[in-house]
C-alpha cells in the first residue's frame, strides 16, 4: 500500500539529514508528494519523489545524487517504469509521449511500507538487476512552490526552462525537501577571497552545473553575513535547478538543447560592487533550453549589508513611488538623476544626443526597463534590464553617477549606504 505522508522537520543539519516526524494535525494536500532517499545497489545514492493519483497511478521522478538530473517515473505500486531518452524513443519509431514497453529503460519493482520502499531495479535492455532500499523521508505540497502563471509562460517562450519553483518560495527541507536534497552540501568554495580587511566574498560552485556564485566570506556583522549568504544561496539554487532541469529535459523534449545545462555553464556572474553597506551582483548571459528564443538577460541585484536583505533603494533616496493603481513607478527624483546622466553623456561626447541616441536608442526604454546597481569605484549604475528579445543588444549598463553627485537627493541615513571602504 502506498504510505500515508509524513511531515519533515524544520531542522536541516545536512544534505542527508531529513528528520522523521509523525503526521501532524490538519488536512494534507489533495495531492502530496512523498520523498524517499537511499541506495541503488552498485549505482550509488538516489532520491525519489512519488505522487499518487485517485486511480492508483503513481508518477514521479528520481535522481542520482552525483548527477542531480531527474529521471521520470510512472506506473503503479507493483512496478514503476523510467523511460529511455526522448530522442531514442523517436529514433525507434515510438510515440515519444506514449508509454510503450519498448520505450522503457528500467523498472522498479518492490513494496511500500511505513518505513519506505524496497525491492529490485531491472535494466530493460540487459535484464541486470540491482537491489534498492529507500527510506521515506518527507512529504510536501508542490502547489505551494509553483511559479506564477506569467513566469511559467515566460519560461516556455524565452529560455524554455525554469527552476520549477517560484522565486519567492523558500527552498529548504520543510518546503522543498526533494530539491533541497538535490542541492544542499554540493557547492564548494573556489578561488580566493576578494575584498578588503572588513568585507570580502568568495565564489562557490556546484561541480554538477559548473558555474560559480558569490557568498560573503567576511563582514563586520556575522548575523547580516548569514542572512545575505542565505539570499545568495537561494539565488544560486534557483539557477542550479534550472540548469539541471534542462539536462533532465533529455527525457521529455526533442529540442537541440535538451540534455545540456542550458548555457548556465556560460553565465557571467560578477560582483560589481562590495562595501560594508552594499553588494551588487549581476547575472548576465544568454540561456536556452528550447522555446522561441534565448533568454538574453542582464540582471543586477543589490543587497543591503546594513540590514541583511535586498536593498530598498528608497532607503538611499526617493527612487520609486506607487501610482494611482498601486504599481511601483519611478519617482521624479530618479527621473532627474537619469536625465542628468544623459546630459552628462551628451556633454562628454558631441556625437551623443541628450536623449541617449548614441546608445542606439537604448535609453528610450528608460525608465521602464531601468535597473539600478552600484559599481566601482563608487557609482550608481544605470542599466537596461528586462527588455524583450528584439532589444537584447541594449542590455547592460549605459551610464553611472558618482556617489558624491547623489548628495542632493539623499534621504536621512542614505549616506550610510554610499560608503567606500
Amino acid at each position: 500500500m502506498f504510505p500515508s505522508p509524513v511531515r519533515v522537520s524544520r531542522s536541516w543539519p545536512g544534505a542527508l539529514a531529513l528528520a522523521f516526524l509523525p503526521l501532524m494535525g490538519g488536512p494534507a494536500s489533495a495531492a502530496p508528494r512523498n520523498v524517499y532517499a537511499g541506495t541503488l545497489q552498485g549505482a550509488g545514492e538516489v532520491v525519489m519523489e512519488l505522487q499518487a493519483a485517485d486511480d492508483g497511478t503513481l508518477t514521479g521522478r528520481y535522481f542520482y545524487r552525483r548527477h542531480g538530473v531527474d529521471i521520470p517515473l510512472k506506473g503503479t505500486e507493483a512496478a514503476l517504469f523510467e523511460p529511455r531518452p526522448y530522442h531514442e524513443r523517436t529514433e525507434a519509431g515510438l510515440d515519444p509521449e506514449g508509454d510503450a514497453p519498448a520505450g522503457r529503460a528500467a523498472a522498479w519493482q518492490g513494496a511500500f511500507d511505513a518505513d519506505g520502499y524496497r525491492g529490485q531495479w531491472t535494466d530493460a535492455r540487459t535484464g541486470k538487476r540491482r537491489g534498492f532500499q529507500l527510506r521515506r523521508v518527507a512529504e510536501y505540497d508542490p502547489d505551494a512552490l509553483a511559479p506564477d502563471s506569467a513566469r511559467a509562460v515566460t519560461d516556455a517562450i524565452s529560455g524554455g526552462m525554469g527552476s520549477g519553483i517560484a522565486f519567492d518560495a523558500t527552498i529548504d527541507a520543510e518546503h522543498a525537501p526533494y530539491e533541497t536534497l538535490k542541492l544542499a552540501g554540493y557547492a564548494v568554495p573556489v578561488g580566493p577571497d576578494t575584498g578588503t580587511a572588513a568585507v570580502a566574498y568568495r565564489m562557490w560552485r556546484d561541480p554538477r552545473t559548473k558555474f560559480s556564485y558569490p557568498r560573503l566570506s567576511r563582514h563586520p556583522d556575522a548575523k547580516v553575513m548569514a542572512r545575505i549568504n542565505g539570499l545568495l544561496e537561494q539565488r544560486h539554487w534557483q539557477m542550479n535547478l534550472a540548469a539541471l532541469a534542462c539536462k533532465a529535459s533529455v527525457y521529455t523534449d526533442g529540442n537541440p538543447a535538451a540534455g545540456t545545462l542550458g548555457s548556465y555553464d556560460e553565465e557571467a556572474i560578477t560582483v560589481d560592487w562590495l562595501s560594508t553597506a552594499l553588494m551588487t551582483v549581476t547575472e548576465a548571459g544568454s540561456l536556452y533550453c528550447g522555446g522561441a528564443h534565448p533568454n538574453n538577460h542582464f540582471e543586477p541585484y543589490t543587497f543591503d549589508l546594513l540590514r541583511g536583505e535586498y536593498l530598498d533603494w528608497n532607503r538611499v533616496f526617493d527612487a520609486y513611488e506607487s501610482d494611482a493603481s498601486g504599481f511601483r513607478t519611478e519617482s521624479p527624483t530618479l527621473l532627474r538623476i537619469v536625465d542628468t546622466a544623459r546630459n552628462a553623456l551628451a556633454q562628454e561626447d558631441p556625437a551623443v544626443s541628450a536623449d541617449g541616441e548614441s546608445m542606439g536608442g537604448c535609453a528610450d526604454v528608460w525608465p521602464s526597463f531601468l535597473a539600478l546597481g552600484a559599481q566601482a569605484p563608487g557609482m550608481l549604475s544605470l542599466s537596461v534590464s528586462g527588455v524583450g528579445h528584439a532589444m537584447g543588444g541594449c542590455l547592460g549598463p549605459h551610464a553611472a553617477v558618482p556617489f558624491a553627485d547623489l548628495a542632493p537627493y539623499l534621504k536621512p541615513g542614505g549616506e550610510a549606504y554610499l560608503v567606500v571602504d
